[in-house]
């Protein structure tokens, strides 16, 4: 087994880690007990944290006692390039290596508080086969740790009220439109059927402001009930999930973007005071899904819990 070998084995891993808990760094220290007291592999973990440095020691099943592996430098990974790792911190890779082989370490601590540990052994001696082992920890001597709740963000908001009990679909001119009274809200050009679906949602939610960042010309639209974000749910809608907590601010290729990881769910140009605010304005309200009537090219998005 090469070291890309080992690579590969992390990634594979690592991407298993979707909808893993976001942890403050400070949640892997302390000592840490196989859950499996006649286990053959990894008996004991310490796990040392001083900042953004973390150090694990372990410990392997031997006779007449456990056998120390010593202590090693160990990686710290956020849920995305622009997260505080101190604070969102939710997997750690640790490399032990012996005379005859060496051990990878994936480390993740999932809601409930066990830490989940995946071991990757290559032997680099023998004729031996490398294996796998999945293991589970509990706390033995975890350090406390206070963490601190996520200030809510003071947002100026652009909105305009209206009233969904007296809105309506109409055809102003050539388009099909939702207005109220003379004021139209939403422009579906030719298209009456999504212009029809949209007026369903907004009325199915009572959705009585229409919010924006950046007008004249806004790089991002939202709707509420009165001050709150929508919430529930209805049959047919197209939705994709997100969580807001893991979401943050990017430069892709020098345009700013609100990203979720890899995936990228809105673009500002070179407007990033703009993706400051809808960023903002997401962590605000508690979205948590980003909606759509008529994709690829939708006539209307909306954002709910």
């Amino acid at each position: 087994m090469k070291k890309s070998k080992f690579a590969a084995a992390a990634v594979l891993i690592m991407c298993g880690m979707t909808g893993t808990s976001y942890a403050a760094l400070e949640q892997f220290a302390g000592t840490w007990k196989n859950v499996k007291t006649d286990t053959g592999g990894i008996t004991t973990l310490e796990i040392d944290v001083t900042g953004t440095t973390v150090k694990i020691r372990a410990w392997g099943s031997c006779t007449p006692k456990d056998c120390d592996w010593g202590s090693v430098s160990a990686l710290p990974y956020a849920p995305n390039i622009s997260s505080d790792l101190s604070g969102t911190a939710n997997a750690l890779t640790a490399e032990f290596r012996t005379g005859f082989s060496n051990t990878l370490l994936v480390v993740k601590l999932p809601k409930g508080g066990a830490l989940r540990v995946d071991a990757f052994t290559h032997f680099t001696k023998g004729n031996r086969t490398d294996y796998f082992n999945a293991y589970k920890f509990k706390a033995v001597n975890v350090k406390p740790v206070n963490l601190k709740p996520m200030a809510m963000p003071s947002v100026k908001e652009d909105c305009v009220g209206f009233n969904p009990a007296t809105t309506k679909v109409s055809r102003v001119g050539r388009n099909w439109k939702i207005v109220d009274g003379s004021h139209w809200l939403f422009d579906f050009g030719s298209n009456k059927s999504e212009a029809d679906k949209s007026l369903q949602i907004i009325k199915r939610y009572r959705m009585n402001k229409s919010c924006f960042v950046g007008r004249p010309n806004p790089s991002f639209k939202y709707m509420l009930v009165n001050d709150n974000a929508p919430s529930g749910s209805g049959a047919g809608e197209d939705c994709i999930s997100f969580n807001p907590g893991s979401i943050d601010v990017a430069n892709n290729s020098g345009r700013w973007k609100i990203v979720d990881g890899s995936h990228y769910m809105f673009d500002f140009g070179n407007e990033k005071a703009e993706a400051d605010q809808a960023l903002a304005v997401i962590r605000k309200h508690g979205f948590t899904k980003s909606c759509f009537v008529g994709r690829p090219d939708p006539g209307f998005e909306y954002l709910r819990k």
